[in-house]
């Protein structure tokens, strides 16, 4: 899982499995989806399935059911999962969209603010 760009096959992967050995959070439970615009392919949905703060799935494609969904431009979610730009901040300068159930988002919070998450979301 070496070399692994972000939103590859390989990061995909690499989420996969490094997903499941996040801490357990009881109640850091929903389906967030992400959409990023921009990117060389165009636009790339995915979902990430959380349960008590652990990954227990990671999708690549759309889904209308998700509790939350992001949306970034290719390089804010790159230089978000690379640590280089605080969440809250694009979120309060109008460049991260969000839509959903807001009580989710805040339960997952202590998952996605965390520095596990953080290295799961890296480029290998």
């Amino acid at each position: 899982m070496a070399d692994a760009p972000f939103l590859s096959d390989g990061w995909f992967d690499r989420q996969r499995a490094l997903g499941a050995d996040l801490p357990e959070r009881p109640g850091a439970t929903g389906r967030v989806q992400h959409v990023v615009t921009g990117t060389p392919d165009g636009e790339v949905r995915y979902v990430i399935t959380m349960v008590d703060g652990r990954a227990v799935d990671v999708s690549v494609g759309g889904d209308d059911t998700a509790d939350v969904t992001y949306t970034n431009t290719h390089a804010d979610a790159q230089a978000l999962a690379q640590g280089e730009l605080d969440p809250s901040v694009l979120f309060m300068q109008g460049r991260t969209k969000m839509a959903g159930d807001m009580g989710k988002v805040l339960a997952l919070m202590p998952v996605t603010r965390s520095a596990e998450y953080r290295a799961l979301l890296a480029p290998a």
